[in-house]
């Protein structure tokens, strides 16, 4: 029972941590970009495929395509949650500057994000965003590639970033 309450308790945490964001590149202004426009690499953790496999798992299962893993959207994914940890927050600030520079450095059309915080697993995090409308509208759109990066605070947190593109 003391187990079944600490997850109730985490995946609270985890839900009230939850947000998306999303945008074409047709409603944006022009803007000076002055983000770093050099394509990235990235060494991609086992649980970062883990969430990735997830993803392309749940898109197939709905009838959508794979996505295919660019390393540059997971740099990016990765600088995001440094910020988060960083601030200690789960926020999009700075998303304008990451879909700049993966328009720039990609050719990226369209552009979402997924975040979350304190999940344990990748499954959970997915299942998550699955029962999340504007979660699910970024898992379930028109993109052809992805990213992601997992980083964990001091005390075990763990901090998600899920970019997707669509080129």
């Amino acid at each position: 029972m003391k187990k079944l309450m600490i997850t109730l308790f985490a995946l609270t945490i985890g839900l009230s941590s939850l947000t998306s964001c999303s945008s074409d590149s047709e409603s944006a202004t022009n803007t000076t970009n002055t983000t770093d426009e050099t394509v990235r690499s990235y060494t991609h953790s086992a649980l970062e495929l883990e969430l990735l496999d997830e993803v392309n798992t749940y898109r197939v299962s709905v009838g959508l395509n794979p996505l295919e893993i660019i390393e540059h959207i997971s740099y990016k994914s990765s600088e995001h949650n440094d910020y988060m940890l960083s601030t200690q927050t789960v926020t999009h600030e700075g998303f304008d500057e990451r879909k700049s520079n993966l328009q720039e450095v990609l050719g990226a059309y369209r552009v979402g994000e997924n975040v979350a915080f304190a999940f344990s697993s990748a499954e959970a995090t997915v299942n998550a965003w699955v029962n999340s409308a504007s979660h699910k509208a970024n898992l379930e759109g028109d993109y052809t590639h992805f990213g992601a990066s997992i980083k964990i605070d001091d005390q075990g947190r763990k901090y998600y970033t899920n970019m997707f593109i669509k080129k």
